[in-house]
């Protein structure tokens, strides 16, 4: 688990003038390691810290204060990236694909329904411990209401701890929502409207460069992730429209088709990966209306704007210019 977390609860113990130093030592933990930004902690001790903070505070929602102590830098590259983001909505599919960052004990899926959009968080396979999962829920609400509004919550809350013997209405004041205790999974669920409204700080160049700084992360973290690798490389390639699989292969030291085969494994491919990086860039850079078509084309890699808008319309169904015409005239500030 990221270190940086672990300041956070730190911060959160001594406000209530508790002994942090003493709670993270019983769980091995030297706090003054977790200044290094590159440092990190394993999972089951983080939880050891968890479990004795709820037990010597004696409350069941200190979680919930832990949020208040996370800040952008407390994920590194990904928290800037966050709040840079176009949308709640990729604000969360960042979530999902780059949370391994913060742990790899939890996994997070990001699901649609008809009427809302459900964030759910789970433990990661064969993992017993993972981050507190009310502190990582309030976190994420926390954060939407600095990038889009004040009241911004979901429409429900779901957890899978017990339900507390006291303080529950705690979870209910600080999530504005109905919270359920005892769930299968952890799940935020947002209202689709909310997840689809262009942020007012939305910014795709900066997004795009913390992103990059977050899959070179991964990519040195897990040598064996190979998606987190090749996804890393293509954001770095695109705008030199040299992004091709011999390329991406050549960046890894391997061949390309042990580069295929290792991709199959993992049931995805080259053309996949550089789709979806395309796409998710080409919404961003689209939808803020600061570049030119041409600018966009370079920076994706593509070798004419025709090129680009053909591919552009199949992600989409819509042209590069009608797409960002709805978009900003559905995101118009409401001038009453």
């Amino acid at each position: 688990m990221i270190a940086s977390w672990a300041v956070a609860v730190a911060q959160a113990l001594d406000a209530r003038n508790l002994d942090s130093k003493g709670i993270f030592e019983e769980a091995g933990i030297d706090l003054i390691t977790a200044r290094d930004p590159n440092m990190r902690f394993p999972a089951a001790k983080m939880t050891q810290v968890y479990d004795l903070t709820e037990k010597i505070s004696g409350d069941p929602a200190f979680g919930l204060s832990i949020a208040q102590f996370v800040h952008p830098t407390s994920l590194h590259a990904l928290g800037y990236s966050l709040f840079a983001s176009r949308t709640m909505e990729t604000f969360c599919r960042r979530i999902v694909r780059y949370f391994r960052l913060v742990t790899t004990n939890a996994i997070n899926q990001f699901e649609a329904t008809n009427t809302d959009f459900r964030l759910i968080m789970m433990p990661a396979m064969g993992k017993a411990s993972f981050i507190p999962q009310d502190a990582w829920l309030a976190t994420i609400v926390r954060f939407g209401r600095h990038i889009y509004r004040p009241d911004f919550a979901p429409i429900k809350v779901g957890l899978r701890r017990p339900k507390p013997k006291k303080n529950k209405n705690a979870f209910t004041e600080y999530f504005k929502a109905e919270v359920e205790f005892g769930c299968d999974t952890n799940v935020l669920i947002f209202d689709k409207q909310d997840m689809q409204v262009q942020l007012p700080a939305a910014n795709a160049e900066l997004a795009r460069q913390n992103d990059q700084v977050v899959l070179s992360l991964l990519a040195r973290m897990d040598r064996e992730d190979v998606i987190a690798q090749v996804r890393a490389s293509v954001v770095d390639l695109l705008p030199s429209g040299e992004c091709s699989k011999e390329k991406i292969a050549e960046r890894l030291n391997m061949s390309e088709r042990t580069l295929q085969g290792r991709l199959a494994m993992k049931n995805t491919s080259y053309r996949d990966l550089l789709n979806e990086t395309r796409k998710e860039l080409a919404e961003q850079y689209i939808s803020q209306g600061l570049r030119s078509f041409s600018e966009v084309t370079y920076l994706l890699g593509f070798s004419d704007i025709s090129s680009f808008s053909r591919a552009f319309r199949g992600w989409t169904g819509l042209s590069p210019s009608v797409y960002r015409g709805q978009y900003l005239k559905d995101n118009q500030p409401n001038r009453g």
